[in-house]
Order: structure tokens, then sequence, then C-alpha cells
């Protein structure tokens, strides 16, 4: 062959490896992004950062009942109430990221917002007098290197003054730096006069994803409000675990991995778990419950202070059903590679059942198995269907 031939080769070679990592898919996943957590005043959700000003309250928990906020969450229970004040002052919240924003990058981001139309509370100036901060505000969202470090603008919306949920996408180009932190905060309608009292609910953010991810075409990224229907399901966060240790259980080829005395009868799908509702006597083998609103931390199978008030919904269901046997199993949607969903699944699904044994549930009730991504339920082209595959489920293994 050739010198030609093969220069020829190499070159188109390397035209081809470069385009490959031109378009390497990449996702950022939050912690807890549709903000869930006990709702109330002056608190930040679980996983969120109070990014506020110095002397003022953090943000709220919404719907609570006060502040005469009201609205239904668009995603999960609760939802993230923003302000800004006439003050000069404004609400936000940050967090970490699973992994930096790249310097040159493009990526992909949305949230689901809206306004109150009443958001009714005294203000420094008058805190005898109640004001409603009705006024619609934007958001903006900035990266940085540390908590609350405004380092870098990434994008900010138009004026949100619907006053029903609306996806709002967002596109971020970081361009001085990588950035391991985003703030997510209220600002004013600019350019603006003067300061003024106003309010924006945020629910239901994204993963933060490359750009050769399409955005996406499922409803909760409508803009149109006539399709913006809430769907059942679960929205844990999946991320690569650090340990590359295979497991056994998830290994589909090992013919061992027979850990549950239901392996072979037909499943029962009975949606999410809600304990007010499941009878003792239509308890059966073979049913299988999801565990909505379990959230974990990104890179982590650790369970959160949100996490345990759903895990106490179960062992108080366990405790009363003392003859109910259950494996606990762990799924993924289908972007991350085969080896770390397997990981990600089992130990997150081992942590649930530690969790429930340390507080007195007998470990012959409980096993656990971690299903990777073997087992989707929706599609993996969109959003809302990888939250629906990401998820937590437990399967009734016995009724005595």
């Amino acid at each position: 062959m050739s010198k030609q031939i093969l220069l020829l080769l190499f070159l188109a070679c390397s035209a081809f490896w470069a385009q490959g990592q031109t378009t390497k898919t990449e996702i950022i996943y939050l912690e807890n992004p549709s903000f869930e957590d006990m709702p109330r005043a002056g608190r930040s959700p679980s996983g969120w950062e109070d990014c506020g000003q110095a002397g003022e309250t953090p943000p709220d928990v919404q719907p609570y009942g006060g502040f005469n906020v009201t609205k239904t969450a668009q995603d999960g229970s609760t939802y993230l109430g923003l302000v800004t004040r006439d003050n000069k002052t404004w609400e936000a919240v940050g967090q970490r990221l699973s992994k930096p924003l790249k310097k040159g990058g493009c990526y992909n981001f949305s949230l689901q917002l809206c306004k109150s139309g009443s958001y009714i509370s005294p203000t420094k100036r008058d805190q005898n007098k109640l004001t409603n901060f009705e006024r619609g505000v934007t958001i903006r969202v900035w990266a940085g290197n540390s908590y609350c470090d405004r380092a870098e603008l990434l994008d900010q919306t138009d004026i949100v003054d619907n006053t029903y949920w609306k996806g709002y996408n967002m596109k971020f180009n970081p361009k001085d730096n990588n950035y391991s932190f985003i703030i997510i905060e209220a600002y004013y309608k600019t350019p603006t006069l003067f300061f003024y009292n106003g309010n924006i609910l945020i629910d239901n953010a994204s993963e933060i994803s490359s750009c050769n991810i399409p955005l996406d075409t499922d409803p909760l990224a409508s803009n149109d409000p006539k399709k913006i229907n809430k769907s059942p399901g679960d929205n844990t966060i999946d991320d690569p675990l650090a340990t590359k240790d295979p497991d056994p259980e998830t290994d589909p080829n090992n013919t061992d991995n027979n850990n549950t005395t239901a392996n072979n009868e037909n499943l029962e799908d009975k949606g999410n778990f809600d304990p007010d509702k499941i009878k003792k006597e239509d308890i059966k083998v073979g049913q299988t419950y999801r565990l909505e609103n379990l959230y974990f931390p990104a890179d982590s199978s650790n369970i959160t202070r949100n996490a345990e008030k759903v895990l106490m919904k179960l062992y108080t269901f366990l405790e009363k059903n003392p003859g109910v046997a259950i494996e606990v199993g762990g799924h993924t949607n289908g972007l991350p590679p085969d080896d770390y969903c397997d990981n990600l699944s089992t130990n997150r699904a081992k942590n649930v059942e530690a969790y429930l044994t340390r507080h007195g549930i007998s470990s012959k009730r409980i096993t656990h198995k971690g299903y990777g991504k073997r087992k989707p339920i929706d599609s993996n082209e969109s959003k809302l269907g990888r939250q629906r595959n990401q998820r937590v489920e437990i399967k009734i293994t016995e009724v005595n």
C-alpha cells in the first residue's frame, strides 16, 4: 500500500475520531430538580443552597398555604417560590453540579415557570401592611466555582407573566472558565427604572445536556398550556457512582440471580406507592409500586433528608403488615453505560434496604436488586420518559 493511501486513511480516521469527540453526549444531573421538600416559608428545598442577600429571608417551598400561594405543583408535590423586592434585593438558590460545565461547551436546560397571581407578604418598608408581590420577573442562571458564586451569566428568560405552568428553554455557552456550581435567581424585568415586588414559581428542572441532545418534544417542554399535563412516575436522579466493581446481582447472565420468591409470577403494576390507599386484604405477591419523589444526590446513593420522608412511609407500611416481604428494585434511564447503570441501581436499592433494616424491619423480609436500564417503562428519547424510567420500586414477594 502506497504512502499516499496510508496518509489518506489516517486523515479520514482522524476526522471521524474528531467528529465523534465533538458529538459526545454529556448529561449533568441536578439534585432534587423538582424542588421537593416539606412546604414551608423561609427554607430552601433539600439539595439547594440559599443564595439571596444577607439579612433577607430565604426562598419558600410552596404551596404551604402562606402568602396565598395555592397553585398545584407541575411535577411532584412542591415547587420553589422566589421573589424580588422593592428594596433592591432578590432571592436565589444554587447547588454543586454532578460534573462541571466546560468552557466553550454548549448545553441545553429547561424549567417549568409561572407566577402566582397573589403572593401576599409584609415588606421591610412597611411591616404593618400586607403587599402583593404580584409582578412578573425573569429567571437568570449563573455559573461559578463555589456556592453562590456569580462568575458568569449563562442565560436569562423573558419576563414570566403567565399564571399557568409553561416550559422555558435555555442555552448555556460558558466562555470564561469551567464551572462546577450554578445559581437560579429571580430578577427584575430589564431595563427597569425602579425595583419592584414580584414573584416566580419554579418546578421540574431538566438535566443539563450537551446541545447534540435534541430539546424535549414531550408535553413538559411545550409552551402550549393545553399540552402541559402532569404524568405519574418517579424523578430520581441517576448518575454514575465511583465504584466500578461488578455486582453479580446485576449480571443478566448470572443464573444464580434468584433473590426473591416472586421471580416467576405475573407482575402487576400498581403505580405510585400510597400506603393510605392500600387495603391489607388486597395485597398480593407480584404487585409492584413506584416510590414517588425518592431523590438521591448526584453521583451518590446516600439517603437524603427528603428521601427519608418517603422511606418512613414504607417503613410504617411494613411495620403495620408484618406478614409482607418485599424486593427493593433500582432502575435507571437508558443514557448512561450499562456498567454504572447496574452499579448505581444496585447501590441505591441496597441503601434503601439498609435504611429499613436499621429502623427495625427484619432483613428476612427485604431483598434488593439492581436492574440497571433493562426494564424501561417509557421511552428514553424524552426527559419525561427518562424520568419515569429512573425509579425505585418495591415488589411484594411474600404475603402471610
